[in-house]
């Protein structure tokens, strides 16, 4: 086994089982330097528009770039924007660059300037109906094509676990019993929303909202929903409901 295959399947079967999103980052980071990569960013995209700038989930490296694309409007003219739209993944900017050669010849110019010569690209549905999209950069050009399947496994996976600790990057302590986020979530069931609602309104998935509400259930010792709330209010660790 090479050492690109070794440490692939060492990230793929290890990476589930890191609690902190800077620990897995750092594997993702030292993984796709065998690859060849030396950045990425990982998106929530809601749309392709000069309005729908993504939600950042973890990025390394692309900062610079991705100020100038928005700042020089580059969306408006992206090729990979319909390669997205089409649900293509596991794509490199060569693909893109070699189906319209004419297109986004200053875009192109100016992400080589930034020491971005070509990327792969891989996306997946998000959670609230999003795109959860992954650029994963190279200074160089050159990409070994039998090397595509293991980084679009290795690109999901880090994806769907970075997704997962943005969504919960928001339960941090809160006043008392509750986490921050179980007593916001708490506070919208109290005014009668779903958990779809609830997801939509906080930008997280209906899953991770019946978590935080189970979880506030079992520490106020409760069965349902209504009494948690109700606990909640007597405790004072939620704001009574007004309307």
């Amino acid at each position: 086994m090479s050492s690109i295959e070794s440490l692939s399947w060492a990230f793929l079967s290890e990476a589930p089982e890191h609690r902190d999103l800077r620990v897995l980052e750092a594997h993702f980071r030292r993984t796709l330097e065998v690859f060849g990569f030396d950045r990425y960013c990982c998106t929530r995209l809601s749309g392709l528009r000069m309005a729908d700038v993504p939600t950042i989930v973890s990025r390394h490296g692309f900062i610079d770039w991705d100020q100038r694309y928005w700042r020089e409007r580059y969306i408006e003219q992206d090729p990979c924007s319909q390669w997205i739209s089409a649900n293509r993944t596991g794509f490199t900017w060569t693909d893109v660059r070699e189906a319209a050669p004419a297109t986004a010849e200053t875009m192109w110019r100016d992400a080589l300037a930034e020491g971005l010569a070509n990327a792969f690209v891989v996306q997946m549905p998000g959670p609230i109906g999003e795109k959860i999209v992954l650029r994963m950069a190279s200074p160089t050009s050159r990409f070994d094509l039998a090397h595509r399947p293991l980084l679009e496994s290795i690109g999901v996976v880090f994806a769907t676990l970075a997704v997962r600790f943005h969504e919960m990057a928001g339960d941090r302590p809160g006043p008392g019993l509750l986490t921050a986020r179980e007593s916001e979530c708490l506070e919208w069931v109290a005014l009668g929303k779903s958990d779809w609602e609830i997801g939509t309104i906080l930008d997280i998935s209906p899953k991770t909202v019946n978590h935080h509400v189970e979880r506030a259930k079992r520490k106020l010792d409760v069965s349902t929903r209504m009494q948690a709330v109700t606990a909640a209010l007597r405790q004072g660790l939620i704001r009574p409901v007004i309307g």
